[in-house]
């Protein structure tokens, strides 16, 4: 490959990214709702493409109702996790019995499922068969149930939800742009035997630069009520009103004696606390999680690609491939911010202490 050719592919991608990122700014600057279905939306897009790869597969053993089986449990999963919100939403009173029978509706459909998934077994196809709907069901499993976390995220503050997904945006950025100017230059293995291309430098370089960003775009979405506070009963489209949490607000740290020995000398007596907001603080565990742990999401991607001997999941994106490779990484990320947020930032909003105590 000619080192001009793989310019015009940095410059393609980066024209892409740069529009999918306005896309996406815009989509959460317009409401709560609007950010939930356009996750709903990704789920759709994510299962379509992962089920896509056993279809030539399936269509060459003549399997009878594939693609309607794959359909018909990836929308009894959506049922289960958003009916009942739909249902609240539409405004005929005959509604309300399938709000009052959610649960047994969706059981009902989860059965359903499963007996026509019995019906269509051949004599022949059974291993293929018991595989495929492994295969589907953990497909709802890592995409659809991780995703109805991030959901949840949108609406406990935009802010839980913005900062993850911007902390893995800016980390596969760094990586790529580590790993294209320095790649393989003090490391020669690559970091991945399943991604060849991701190399070492790129890994650390995305880390440094990953940990800096959060940190001071933790600080930048503070600012904003429309990112910290939660939507509850506001109106779609309305301005959004409530008490400042302190985890938004300036906060004193007082360092540890052994390294204030160390900072006040060095630059000044004010240095013996340092002063962050809370969220800062919390940004930087967020900022690891999505630098050291949320990558093998992309591994997990990489895995089926090379097993499946595709580029990419789908072409939608001039330069990244589709859906699937771009949110590969998301979902976790959103799953352990709805645990981080729930374990360390909603019982205490001064969880962040537990890493710098005041004397």
């Amino acid at each position: 490959e000619t080192t001009e050719s793989k310019y015009r592919k940095v410059l393609t991608r980066t024209i892409t990214g740069f529009w999918i990122i306005v896309f996406f700014t815009g989509i959460i600057l317009s409401d709560h709702a609007i950010s939930g279905l356009f996750t709903i939306s990704l789920q759709v897009l994510v299962f379509k493409e992962i089920t896509a790869l056993r279809y030539v597969a399936a269509k060459e053993k003549n399997l009878k109702y594939f693609r309607l089986l794959n359909w018909f449990f990836l929308l009894a999963s959506l049922f289960y996790y958003y009916g009942k919100q739909a249902i609240k939403i539409l405004p005929l009173a005959q509604f309300s019995i399938l709000s009052r029978s959610h649960l047994a509706i969706s059981f009902g459909l989860y059965c359903i499922g499963f007996i026509l998934f019995i019906l269509t077994l051949q004599p022949g196809l059974y291993k293929y068969q018991f595989g495929h709907l492994t295969w589907t069901l953990m497909t709802l499993l890592l995409f659809v149930v991780q995703a109805n976390f991030m959901i949840s995220n949108i609406y406990t503050g935009l802010i839980w939800f913005l900062l993850p997904c911007a902390v893995i945006v800016c980390n596969d950025i760094m990586a790529y742009f580590c790993g294209f100017f320095l790649g393989h230059k003090f490391f020669e293995r690559p970091l991945m035997t399943l991604s060849p291309n991701k190399t070492w430098e790129g890994f650390i370089g995305a880390t440094f630069w990953t940990l800096l960003f959060a940190f001071f775009f933790s600080s930048f979405l503070s600012s904003f009520e429309w990112m910290v506070c939660p939507k509850g009963d506001t109106a779609p489209f309305m301005p959004l009103h409530c008490p400042r949490d302190p985890i938004f607000d300036l906060q004193a740290y007082y360092l540890p004696a052994d390294v204030s020995a160390v900072t006040m000398p060095l630059l000044g007596p004010s240095w013996d606390h340092v002063t962050v907001r809370p969220i800062q603080l919390h940004a930087l565990v967020i900022a690891l999680f999505g630098s050291l742990i949320a990558p093998f999401g992309g591994f997990y991607a990489s895995g089926i690609k090379r097993a499946y001997k595709v580029k990419d999941f789908n072409n939608l994106f001039p330069g990244h491939g589709g859906v699937t490779d771009r949110t590969d990484c998301q979902y976790i990320m959103g799953f352990f911010m709805y645990v981080y947020l729930h374990t360390f930032v909603l019982p205490e909003s001064y969880a962040a202490d537990e890493l710098l105590r005041s004397p």
